[in-house]
């Protein structure tokens, strides 16, 4: 059978398992597993793995039984089916916490957590902008005491190590910090989670700043209005190409001094029709 720790999807390891069985065992079927897990339908399992039902909770011990889990591969079962099936990002954040706490899991897959942590925690992005500052210093309390807010030395270390193990930064010739032109891809579910953890991270970090920074170090604005769906779909395409055409300037830029934040909100005020 397919290591159950080796995976974030328990759908896939499902799949995956059933293939296995079948070419182990030729009278295994969809429906001899059901019988063997104690689900009245012949074709729920079936139903789970294509994503058209959720296992319920009872669902859950069903499949850990007759898949003869041990206790430790039950409790991982059970937390990656939660963390799948979650609907809010807090529920999603709270189980892949239980997740990493596994130890095969962290072997086996050991950059999804500093992958995560890249993304969720805002000043890790903030120091990768920092070793461009002219003044930039690889000095743990310098860095810690330059970030707003401020963070503390062992933050500024570990976000270090992380980037350079992620080889988002390295070093030049002198042993100088360099960035280096390396994106990481969030299509998957925990980059995709990290990457909500960062936009409200910096939506507080904005919000804060309308009291605590000086009015000509921001530039903060909004405007509420009624728009057709035609109209919001070209607003959508003018600042996706508005925010590349930023991005571009702003990388020509070689006497950078300090490092800020550009967020982009768009969002409905009014409920909207299921069709739309």
């Amino acid at each position: 059978m397919p290591d159950i720790f080796t995976y974030l999807d328990y759908r896939k390891f499902l799949q995956d398992s059933f293939i296995e069985f079948k070419n182990t065992k030729p009278n295994f079927s969809h429906r001899f597993f059901a019988r063997e897990a104690g689900f009245s339908s012949s074709n729920y399992v079936l139903l789970v793995m294509q994503g058209k039902r959720n296992l319920s909770g009872e669902g859950i011990q069903k499949i850990a039984r007759a898949m003869k889990f041990k206790r430790s591969e039950a409790e991982f079962f059970e937390n990656l089916v939660r963390f799948n099936q979650a609907v809010s990002s807090d529920e999603k954040n709270f189980y892949y916490s239980r997740i990493v706490l596994n130890k095969k899991y962290v072997k086996v897959r050991p950059l999804d957590r500093k992958k995560f942590d890249y993304y969720s925690k805002w000043y890790i992005p903030a120091i990768r902008e920092m070793v461009l500052l002219s003044d930039f210093k690889e000095d743990y309390s310098w860095i810690a005491s330059k970030l707003n807010p401020p963070i503390t030395p062992r933050e500024a270390e570990y976000a270090i190590n992380i980037l350079l193990e992620l080889e988002l930064l390295a070093r030049d010739e002198t042993g100088r910090l360099v960035q280096k032109d390396k994106h990481i891809m969030s299509g998957d579910e925990i980059n995709s989670l990290a990457m909500t953890n960062f936009q409200k991270e910096m939506i507080k970090l904005a919000a804060n700043s309308i009291d605590g920074t000086d009015a000509e170090k921001r530039e903060i604005g909004s405007i509420t209005f009624a728009v057709s769906k035609e109209k919001f779909l070209e607003a959508k395409n003018m600042i996706r190409e508005f925010r590349s055409k930023l991005a571009t300037f702003l990388a020509e830029d070689g006497g950078a001094d300090a490092i800020y934040q550009f967020n982009i909100q768009l969002f409905n005020l009014s409920k909207l029709d299921d069709k739309e």
